[in-house]
């Protein structure tokens, strides 16, 4: 994960001053079909099973897990309507939500990602005009053909509780609609004497939508 934002990063300063036609082509396609692919704008009815793992990292870069929890879900309308937990952690976990965010609708100034392979697979980055911790930078891989998020991955700027926070998002579609199935957060916290580093991981299974 840090290896790849060093990537990132370094792939930014080759974004270009103005808009070329074919990535405005791009970037307006793949807002257009956001919203009508999207189970959460769309108003589906879906459950599904995650399983999510607490994960920290020790000083010779490995992970430990800590805690971990598995849990059923329930989305209506939009919004989370129940969750059943299916084996119970040591701690508490924060709910799971499956939003995410359609970044060809911000103003962002976008870039191709170098060495594109010309596969199925696109990569877009996206820069904000304005340095804020609220607002991510990253990059978003799209379906060349239908324009619809194949994978997400957002960076979030220092700020004064949190050196570091990523976020990263892979999808596949169901019935014409596009679920994260797995979601990876990671973070860095101060401390007094140290930083400690975590990660959770979220995997998603089991998805049905009612008819």
């Amino acid at each position: 994960m840090v290896l790849f934002f060093v990537i990132l990063v370094t792939s930014m300063l080759f974004a270009q001053d103005e808009p070329d036609e074919i990535l405005t082509y791009y970037t307006n396609r793949a807002n257009e079909v956001f919203d009508g692919r999207n189970p959460i704008v769309s108003g589906v009815v879906f459950s599904f099973t995650v399983k999510q793992y607490y994960k920290i990292f020790n000083d010779n870069g490995s992970t430990k897990i800590i805690d971990s929890v598995e849990s059923q879900c329930y989305y209506s309308f939009g919004r989370i309507d129940s969750v059943l937990t299916l084996t119970e952690p040591k701690n508490e976990f924060d709910t799971l939500y499956l939003d995410y965010p359609n970044v060809f609708s911000e103003e962002y100034q976008f870039n191709f990602f170098p060495n594109d392979t010309g596969g199925q697979e696109l990569a877009i980055g996206y820069d904000s005009y304005e340095y804020s911790p609220e607002i991510p930078v990253g990059l978003a891989t799209i379906d060349r053909e239908y324009y619809f998020l194949k994978r997400l991955y957002q960076h979030y700027k220092a700020n004064i509780k949190i050196e570091r926070w990523s976020k990263a998002f892979r999808f596949l579609e169901i019935d014409g609609f596009i679920f994260p199935d797995s979601i990876w957060e990671m973070k860095s916290k101060s401390g007094i004497f140290s930083t400690e580093y975590y990660r959770v991981e979220s995997g998603i299974t089991n998805i049905k939508i009612q008819r």
